[in-house]
């Protein structure tokens, strides 16, 4: 052994790496990231807020002292009019408080930047969209722009869009059919919202938790509960739990005069989403609702119960001893009997001992009882787009259609009854987080540019449905009233038409990226003075 190969005794013997190796080793790297990038995953992040507030785009957070709720607002000024980049500061004009609707005051805020997700690629090249999916797609008007919406509208079928909800029917090249006929199909079915994408876009219209620290000011009181009671003996201001002392039935009836439920989004509460400040803005009234609130009675085996008057009837969870049960009746004649669609027996019965937890819910045409946040009764009733119209607006169809107004009548908020809600308790009861929440709503709007000025947008009128053929789908935004979808797309861009599909309003399949399926870097927001830090609590699932 020569002196320049020997080593001491007991060191290891140490292996050098050449620079060719290393080279080769990050090459491998580099094309493995590539690779799984360009086929299985990859990270977009949210410009604009057509989504919100499922998923966030640029926008300012807003936080309200007296109620401590926090709440995104579309940013008042972009960069050269560039929807994907917000001011950093931002001068917000007004901002009404969701809880209280309280006008806040004139303020500057920190814009936060978009959220940021994974698209999974895979998905859609070797599988099946599936409907209400969140996808990001090539806008087909402007293929080199990325979009993301919900998918709503599968292949080989027609779309309606009634009273705020999706109808869908198989679609039939050789159909002939009056407008009237064809809403009357019975091939038309709603299309519900699997639980995971229902609880994912809620919408929050009012909750007792976030009660104003000070509702008084100035000796004036500027705050009161929208709960109005019924009774005497009831405590409803001031305070996060309303209490009623008294010994009879009671109930607390939803103030619709003062705060009409409908399709708000506080998002949009900006001057350039908000656009007729002059006037008020219509919106339309909204009957997918979700009343919840924790009961504690006075005595055991009582009963509460909720209420949901729209669409012509009276829809109502209850809960009475061990048993629960959804019901239905038509509205206004109070002698008829309820239509019990589901029941339960023997459940626990509600006691002074705990607060348990009450929710109902009238969503797609479906009544759900949850208890403790398991449901115990769900039931159906099927509607046709005709009936639902009748229901909905009090005229029949027919009266609807043959009316020559502008704007169409069933693009005409006004043209809607409103809801009203109620909350029943059998006896002296605690009401705990008494909240209400409002479903999705997509807009049967008018178009608005001059070419087809007048005309109701895809899928909301018998004469504009959504058609999607083979390999076509259908998208609309979670923020129907800002949202720029396949309801109102103009003509596809020359490239998309001659080598891909020149049908307007559709995603061809060969154009839709993957599946949105995960927040991994939320919106970012400056604390502390200027620091931008991420809200990692938002780190979730898309749904």
């Amino acid at each position: 052994m020569t002196e320049a190969s020997a080593t001491k005794a007991g060191q290891p013997q140490t292996n050098t790496t050449s620079v060719k190796e290393t080279v080769i080793s990050l090459l491998i790297a580099f094309t493995i990231a590539l690779i799984f990038r360009g086929i299985v995953l990859e990270p977009f992040q949210i410009p604009t807020g057509s989504m919100a507030p499922t998923l966030l785009g640029a926008h300012v957070r807003i936080r309200d002292r007296d109620t401590g709720y926090e709440w995104p607002i579309s940013p008042s000024e972009f960069v050269d009019g560039n929807m994907e980049n917000a001011s950093p500061r931002q001068k917000i004009d007004t901002a009404r408080e969701p809880n209280t609707d309280r006008l806040l005051a004139p303020f500057t805020k920190d814009s936060s930047s978009g959220d940021r997700i994974f698209v999974l690629k895979y998905d859609y090249p070797y599988g099946t969209p599936a409907r209400w999916d969140v996808v990001v797609f090539r806008n087909p008007t402007n293929p080199q722009v990325y979009y993301i919406k919900r998918l709503v509208g599968l292949e080989n079928e027609e779309l309606s869009i009634v009273d705020g909800d999706v109808f869908v029917r198989p679609y039939k090249a050789e159909r002939k059919e009056t407008p009237e006929q064809c809403w009357q199909d019975a091939d038309w079915k709603i299309a519900r919202k699997p639980r995971r994408a229902q609880d994912a876009t809620w919408q929050l219209i009012f909750d007792s938790t976030f009660e104003p620290a000070n509702p008084v000011r100035d000796g004036k009181r500027w705050f009161t509960s929208p709960w109005l009671p019924q009774t005497e003996n009831w405590t409803v201001n001031d305070t996060t739990v309303y209490r009623y002392t008294g010994s009879g039935p009671t109930s607390l009836n939803w103030n619709s005069k003062d705060r009409p439920i409908n399709d708000l989004n506080h998002y949009n509460d900006t001057p350039q989403l908000n656009a007729r400040r002059n006037s008020p803005v219509l919106r339309f009234p909204i009957s997918d609702l979700r009343v919840g609130f924790g009961v504690k009675p006075a005595a055991p085996n009582a009963g509460a119960s909720a209420t949901i008057r729209c669409n012509s009837h009276e829809f109502r969870g209850k809960v009475e001893g061990t048993r629960a049960s959804v019901e239905m009746r038509p509205l206004g004649d109070t002698s008829a009997a309820w239509k019990v669609l589901a029941s339960k027996d023997g459940i626990t019965p509600l006691g002074p001992d705990r607060v348990t937890n009450f929710e109902f819910r009238n969503v797609d045409q479906a009544l759900q009882l949850l208890i403790d946040g398991k449901v115990v009764c769900e039931g159906l009733y099927e509607w046709s787009p005709a009936q639902r119209v009748e229901y909905a607006t009090g005229k029949p169809l027919e009266q609807m259609l043959s009316l020559k107004v502008r704007p169409v009548p069933l693009s005409d908020p006004s043209n809607y009854t409103r809801p009203e809600v109620s909350i029943d308790v059998s006896g002296a009861a605690e009401l705990h987080r008494v909240r209400l929440d409002r479903d999705l709503f997509y807009q049967p709007v008018q178009h608005v540019m001059p070419q087809w000025r007048d005309v109701p947008c895809r899928g909301s009128h018998p004469t504009t449905l959504a058609i999607q053929r083979a390999n076509e789908f259908f998208m609309m935004g979670d923020n129907s009233p800002a949202s720029l979808d396949g309801r109102l797309w103009g003509e596809n861009d020359p490239w998309v038409s001659k080598l891909i599909d020149a049908h307007e309003g559709v995603v061809p399949r060969d154009l839709i990226v993957g599946k949105a399926f995960c927040v991994f870097f939320p919106a970012m927001s400056r604390r502390w003075g200027m620091i931008p830090i991420p809200d990692f609590g938002n780190v979730r699932w898309i749904w």
